[in-house]
């Protein structure tokens, strides 16, 4: 297929797409402005007439917004604290139990040693 017919083909893909999206019914006017390829785009016009029906548009949530405009936007310095904020809550209270037990762990190892030292230490005076 030659360049042009494959720039014009293209072309009417998207202004049939253009189109359903605007919620036109009228596709026949934009394949006659473009008789050289359309018996080309026939099995696509009903492609994308069936993909208009099927898909459904979607929403997205305020804080998807949010959070999407803050990564484009900013160019935030990520630090171990911005990481946990952006994980999903599990992970965030299993982050905070492992930090905790970890300190817990780190703690008793501590008092056991400062026991050892002063038992040592006893015995001598």
């Amino acid at each position: 297929m030659p360049f042009s017919e494959q720039h014009e083909l293209e072309t009417l893909l998207s202004a049939l797409t253009d189109a359903l999206l605007a919620e036109k019914t009228d596709l026949d006017s934009i394949l006659r402005r473009h008789p050289a390829v359309s018996p080309q785009a026939a099995g696509f016009v009903v492609l994308i007439q069936r993909l208009h029906q099927s898909l459904i548009r979607v929403q997205p949530s305020k804080r998807f917004v949010r959070r999407l405009k803050q990564d484009l936007t900013s160019l935030e310095e990520r630090n171990v604290i911005t990481r946990v904020r952006h994980l999903p809550a599990r992970v965030q209270i299993a982050a905070g139990i492992a930090v905790i037990a970890g300190f817990m762990l780190l703690s008793r190892r501590r008092v056991v040693q400062d026991a050892r030292r002063t038992q040592e230490a006893a015995p001598a005076q």
